[in-house]
């Protein structure tokens, strides 16, 4: 991101939800594949071959990054760990940015770069307030996949991409880029 896209990001979030500092969500969802080898890696908690796919959006529900290299029997938490995205913002955060923060659900680790919501927030506490509005804010990520897989139907949990996970992530980037695109010419918000 500009610093520029970083700016509007972090009002957009601070404006709308008062979290200060956020320039976008991530999450994994996962992309249903066939049978491969190394089916151990692929086999996923419901029980299905997936790919994680791990992405991060904006504001502007924009796919910023998407990572689908690791079988659905990663965590989400994994796949953030050994990302080019999560050494990014601590190589950002090393170099002097302490105020840009991604926003992730409790499956992710608490980073400097990274924040995730409060466990067990005692009821009418100020930490149960920040976990409201981090939903809220958080939400951001749940809605793109939405408007990805249902613009682009293969992606859904209903289908099957019968294509090596290879094929798929190149399937999964090229849907995302295709996201992009319509957004740049018909914006959601």
């Amino acid at each position: 991101m500009t610093v520029q896209e970083k700016r509007e990001s972090k009002n957009h979030f601070y404006s709308k939800f008062g979290l200060p500092g956020i320039i976008g969500a991530v999450d994994g969802t996962h992309i249903l594949t066939i049978w491969i080898k190394d089916e151990h890696l692929f086999f996923n908690r419901k029980l299905k071959h997936s790919i994680n796919a791990m992405a991060i959006c904006d504001h502007k529900m924009y796919i910023r990054a998407v990572n689908g290299v690791y079988g659905g029997a990663a965590h989400d938490s994994h796949v953030w760990s050994l990302s080019n995205e999560r050494q990014h913002m601590k190589a950002q955060y090393q170099n002097g940015d302490k105020s840009s923060w991604i926003i992730g659900d409790s499956g992710y680790p608490l980073d400097p770069w990274l924040l995730t919501p409060y466990r067990n927030a005692e009821e009418n506490s100020p930490e149960m307030l920040y976990n409201e509005r981090f939903t809220k804010a958080r939400s951001i990520i749940e809605r793109v996949f939405g408007i990805l897989k249902g613009r682009f139907r293969c992606l859904l949990a209903g289908r099957e991409l019968h294509y090596t996970p290879e094929k798929v992530v190149k399937i999964l980037n090229a849907c995302c880029a295709l996201h992009n695109i319509c957004l740049t010419y018909r914006p959601l918000l």
